[in-house]
């Protein structure tokens, strides 16, 4: 394994934690939803383009960031086997792609669970018990 394979483990291991993270509380928040299925799509679609949106935001500003200061950093043991002047443009380029990468993921996921809503509304029988209806 050469060392940019190496820094494109630890970034994709870094930022993967950190979505599973996040897309365990968005599915805990749809589970609770489970009893009004079209609530629980459309939170779980909020939700995940919300978390794409962030993981878009912080590739944007990953080329700003130290490079020392990242998880990244820390999962390749603080050492590197790249020319110093190199070091930093090649890590944080990784981690931007990384980002970038997982954001399409989330919402490709967020266009998943948006589709399931509307095939929810779709198929939902007139007076359903979980519809969301005004009633004085």
């Amino acid at each position: 394994m050469d060392e940019l394979d190496r820094i494109r483990w630890a970034a994709a291991r870094s930022i993967g934690r950190g979505c599973l993270f996040a897309l365990l509380a968005v599915g805990m928040i749809v589970f609770g939803l489970i009893p009004w299925p079209i609530l629980a799509f459309r939170s779980g679609a909020i939700l995940t383009a919300l978390l794409a949106a962030v993981l878009l935001l912080r590739g944007e500003i990953a080329p700003y960031r130290d490079f020392r200061r990242t998880e990244t950093w820390i999962l390749m043991g603080q050492r590197h086997a790249l020319p110093e002047a190199r070091a930093p443009r090649a890590i944080l380029g990784i981690l931007q792609d990384t980002y970038r990468r997982f954001a399409v993921y989330a919402a490709a996921l967020s266009a998943t669970c948006w589709l399931l809503m509307f095939l929810a509304m779709a198929l939902q029988p007139p007076g359903a018990p979980w519809t969301f209806t005004y009633r004085e």
